[in-house]
């Protein structure tokens, strides 16, 4: 916390010349001359809290405020601040440079696919652990790349700059004098990330579609044709195959997938046993399977199946095959959560 006293001493440099005894020469020296400014109340108020911006805006994104209420907040706060001048705002209010780096995140947030470009910067664990080590300070390349081989990742400067970059393009992370300091977005994404446990195996250097799938499922688990809304036909079998290999989706597909139902054509029409009469008469709208079929009507399930053939041949009975869908595991549910919850930040 800065001391704040009533009156603060400013020092100007004036040019005298060296010596008064050649004044052709014009050799001039500089003095430091003090100036005595004293500041109203007020301003001395103003002045005393606005180091608090940073612990402020810090902690308001740790308890789950948004980044619109932080900048709120700061803004309301500017209101009561009596500045002297531009240039006293822009180099040392606090409150200043918070606002600017929320202003700037917004504009990143703003950007086409940022989303896209965000979810593949956080992917890698490396850059995981990077947002893990600056949320506690801001550090310099060398001094992150001890602290990363604290972490058992052993890396040279310029590749641990090769990871940094897609951090700072997306925001999580910004650039002061050499230093690295993560942003209060930054901050937000990662404590997104700390509460959901994701550890980034999704992926690498895809264009969504996973994420679209993931996203997709939440919601109810869907078969490939419906799959196909969100994602072109010719991905679809590769993606699935990788989101299976990661272990965030499952086939769930049921034990009969050839159900039976009847046509709309009278039975009247046709000559029938007594037999093809029951399994006419026992197949409800909703469809049947064989194997229940045979058990509700109460013959083999071979009989049945010869039954079925014959009632095909007269229209009275058709087949359809039930689809396979696809669902979330319990790895997947927390990633898709994730991802829904970064997508709608503001």
């Amino acid at each position: 916390m800065t001391r704040v006293i009533e009156t603060m001493e400013e020092y100007v440099f004036v040019k005298t010349p060296s010596s008064p005894f050649s004044p052709q020469r014009r050799v001039y020296r500089d003095e430091k001359v003090s100036m005595t400014r004293t500041f109203p109340k007020e301003q001395q108020q103003s002045r005393k809290f606005a180091g608090y911006s940073a612990w402020l805006s810090r902690n308001m994104i740790d308890n789950g405020c948004t980044l619109t209420q932080t900048l709120h907040v700061l803004q309301e706060r500017c209101k009561d601040c009596n500045v002297i001048t531009p240039m006293l705002c822009v180099e040392q209010c606090s409150t200043w440079s918070v606002k600017k780096e929320l202003h700037e995140t917004d504009r990143i947030l703003s950007r086409h696919q940022h989303e896209l470009q965000l979810v593949n910067a956080i992917k890698n664990r490396r850059r995981l652990a990077i947002l893990r080590i600056l949320r506690n300070r801001s550090m310099n390349i060398r001094n992150l790349q001890k602290e990363l081989g604290r972490t058992r990742y052993h890396h040279s400067k310029k590749t641990i700059y090769e990871y940094l970059k897609p951090l700072l393009s997306a925001g999580l992370v910004r650039a002061s004098s050499n230093r690295y300091q993560i942003t209060l977005y930054g901050r937000k994404i990662h404590n997104i990330i700390t509460r959901h446990y994701f550890s980034g195996k999704l992926p690498i250097h895809s264009e969504g579609y996973e994420e679209r799938i993931l996203r997709s499922l939440l919601i109810s688990a869907k078969t490939r044709k419906e799959l196909l809304e969100e994602v072109p036909t010719k991905s679809l079998s590769r993606i699935l195959k990788r989101l299976k290999k990661a272990q965030l989706i499952i086939d769930r597909s049921p034990s009969d997938r050839v159900f039976y139902f009847r046509t709309k054509r009278a039975l009247g029409l046709e000559s029938l046993s007594l037999t093809q009469e029951r399994i006419c008469n026992s197949i409800p709208r909703t469809g049947i399977s064989a194997r229940d079929l045979a058990r509700t009507v109460g013959i083999s399930l071979r009989r049945t199946y010869r039954y079925l053939r014959n009632l095909r041949g007269k229209k009275l009975v058709f087949r359809r095959n039930i689809p396979v869908r696809h669902e979330l595991t319990a790895r997947g549910r927390r990633t898709a959560e994730f991802l829904e919850e970064i997508a709608s930040i503001e």
